[in-house]
């Protein structure tokens, strides 16, 4: 048997002594009559498994109604400002790491630091993981788990092909596109190598990051220079225009939506595609072969392109009318062992020591193939880039329509690779 009592468990009952002797049986507010908006950007999966907690802790907790929201990535964000723009934000808020410090500097986060110990216990939180959610040394959100990118695959599909992965550690965009080039003709029609990465963000930060630069600087300007984005474009139109990549207008297709079920790899039009490593769940579950993930292939001689962060965080809107209450459905996400039984990894390898031992036997082995791949990621990152600044979103949203000024031959690559380099540095100027 094991009597080990974890910090957590010992603080749960100081606690309560605490309360009993304080408040003679007295209900707090958290406990009183709240009615709560939750807002997440997800997938089919994630909106299943987040549902199901919201009922689970409104069973447990009969004085509450929780009203949630979701919506995805590409929907999210334009969402969420016109929520923010009309004072009307929800009171538990799904966040980025790259959204993060401009809600945070705006007001529009609470501070979490007070809740802390009361409402939210993270007494056997990971600390890095903690920091994450950090904003001008106060805590604005709380990670909800770790990962990193990835191209996801399927091994049936490669051995058909007679493809073997180089080491994951190792492999670089030569060997990628060599690969793409070996196999072109031996694929059916309309499926390609590869998903056109050119308009996703986190490919670009990858890249320029292989190069020793960074997105963006500590002091939130641009960290590369216009030559890597140049680089950048023509690098993936030639994939295009050597057929390793889907046509423009197919292409274009999976980005207008944004959402998961409608990529190139769920689609079957790609035999890689561009996921974070906590996306292989829902991947999986929409996929009837098995599908695995392995690192970016680096530039020749490249340094670490990678890094761990944040999935998401969770946050709490400044404007909550019951911050009490909505910090304790913040807290039964992050360190319910019921709610974790449900949620598992689908969200990131969780901060939480306690919970992570508690899952670890009950995981798939799917979700197994994630803590195996960040193992191995770990051990070949480079530190955690400072968080994106203000109006960094903009440029976010930017990106595929300037991609696609050159795949569908608008504009030359230069000349759109000038125009975004230029206007980003406007955006982040005026920020």
């Amino acid at each position: 048997m094991n009597n080990r009592i974890t910090r957590r468990e010992f603080g749960r009952l100081a606690a309560a002594g605490a309360s009993i002797a304080a408040l003679g049986g007295m209900i707090s507010p958290a406990e009183a009559e709240a009615r709560l908006r939750l807002i997440w950007w997800g997938n089919p999966d994630r909106d299943k498994r987040t549902n199901e907690v919201v009922d689970l802790y409104m069973k447990a907790n009969p004085g509450v109604t929780v009203d949630p929201e979701t919506y995805s990535w590409n929907d999210y964000w334009p969402k969420l400002a016109t929520q923010a723009a009309g004072q009307n934000l929800p009171d538990v808020i799904q966040m980025d790491y790259r959204y993060i410090f401009e809600y945070a500097r705006r007001g529009q986060l609470a501070d979490l630091t007070p809740l802390v110990g009361k409402e939210i216990d993270l007494s056997d939180f990971d600390a890095n993981q903690l920091e994450s959610g950090k904003v001008d040394d106060k805590l604005y959100g709380i990670s909800m788990g770790a990962n990193s990118m990835t191209h996801v695959f399927k091994p049936a599909m490669l051995k058909q092909l007679g493809l073997e992965l180089p080491d994951a550690t190792k492999w670089t965009i030569d060997d990628y596109v060599a690969m793409g080039k070996e196999v072109k003709d031996k694929l059916p029609e309309g499926v390609y190598f590869s998903e056109n990465m050119a308009y996703r963000e986190p490919r670009l930060e990858t890249w320029v990051r292989q190069r020793g630069k960074a997105l963006y600087t500590a002091e939130g300007k641009l960290g590369y220079d216009l030559e890597d984005l140049t680089d950048y474009f023509a690098f993936w139109f030639q994939m295009q225009e050597d057929g390793l990549t889907p046509p423009a207008d197919l292409q274009a297709q999976a980005v207008a939506n944004g959402k998961m079920e409608e990529t190139m790899f769920v689609t079957g039009h790609a035999v890689f595609d561009f996921i974070h490593s906590n996306q292989l769940v829902a991947v999986q579950k929409l996929v009837p072969d098995e599908v695995d993930i392995t690192m970016i292939p680096n530039q020749k001689d490249g340094k670490p392109g990678q890094y761990l962060k944040p999935s998401m965080l969770i946050s709490m809107a400044a404007s909550a009318a019951d911050p009490a209450a909505a910090a304790k459905l913040m807290g039964f996400f992050i360190t319910d062992e019921s709610a974790a039984d449900i949620l598992l990894i689908e969200r990131g390898v969780t901060g939480d020591a306690s919970i992570r031992q508690r899952i670890t036997e009950k995981l798939s082995d799917t979700e197994k193939k994630i803590i195996s791949y960040l193992d191995v990621v770990g051990t070949h990152v480079g530190e955690l880039p400072p968080p994106p600044p203000k109006n960094a979103g903009e440029l976010d949203r930017a990106l595929a329509p300037a991609w696609e000024s050159v795949a569908f031959k608008k504009v030359d690559l230069k000349q759109a690779a000038k125009d975004y380099y230029d206007n980003a540095k406007t955006v982040l100027d005026r920020a």
